[in-house]
């Protein structure tokens, strides 16, 4: 009897390492050069060969552009597997949203989780600063750079502008690596067509370029608010 509960044992520790062991990092840095359609292609395969492991619901998630789907996927892999090796990763994606939707008390909650279960997460030096004395949801919807009528978003941010499309793909991209909303818009300028990056949306300008001064000290990042058209 002794026996056979060493084997079971050895058999179940075996099946969480190996539940962890699928190497998705060749697929993150695709997507880091921009290669996101190339890998959703290969993603198919991976994710029915392992529907269940915490590196492949991961990378499920990151190739998730709806941020409120895209949440709950990150939300499953550090609720359901703590110990994965994306764990700390995917729980600071969740601080991430939360954070540019003005939720600020949930975007708390979940900081305060990744410092008490990863200590020595790389991630904690992002979720610096205070937080606004403000909580609301300033996007709703699975397209929430659509004008809301409820909430009447007026003013988003404008990350970049670019005359070719896979530099915009490329921005777009990272930005949602670092778990916020993005969109490419188009729009016409001088007879030519211009691929405007986005992300977040706001009913004030002041909510705006709160937002936009914060997201600037987190990312030496450079960009400037504008009205949804």
């Amino acid at each position: 009897m002794r026996k056979l509960k060493t084997i079971i044992f050895f058999l179940f520790s075996f099946s969480i390492v190996y539940s962890q062991s699928v190497n998705i990092i060749p697929f993150l840095k695709k997507i880091e050069e921009g290669k996101i359609e190339e890998v959703k292609k290969e993603f198919t395969e991976l994710k029915n060969q392992n529907p269940n492991n915490a590196n492949v619901v991961f990378l499920d998630a990151v190739l998730t552009e709806d941020g409120n789907k895209a949440q709950k996927i990150y939300e499953l892999v550090y609720t359901n597997f703590p110990q994965s090796q994306f764990a700390d990763a995917a729980l600071f994606r969740s601080f991430s949203y939360f954070y540019s939707l003005g939720l600020y008390k949930r975007a708390e909650t979940l900081k305060n989780m990744l410092k008490e279960k990863y200590p020595k997460s790389a991630y904690l030096k992002k979720t610096g600063g205070s937080f606004p004395e403000v909580d609301e949801m300033i996007l709703v919807d699975s397209s929430p750079y659509k004008q809301n009528s409820k909430l009447n978003s007026r003013f988003t941010i404008q990350a970049g502008a670019f005359g070719d499309f896979k530099n915009a793909e490329r921005l777009k991209t990272k930005l949602v690596k670092s778990g916020y909303h993005a969109k490419i818009a188009p729009k016409i300028k001088g007879g030519k067509t211009l691929h405007i990056v986005i992300v977040g949306a706001f009913r004030t300008k002041p909510e705006a370029e709160k937002f936009l001064d914060v997201f600037k000290s987190k990312y030496d990042f450079s960009g400037r608010v504008v009205k949804v058209e």
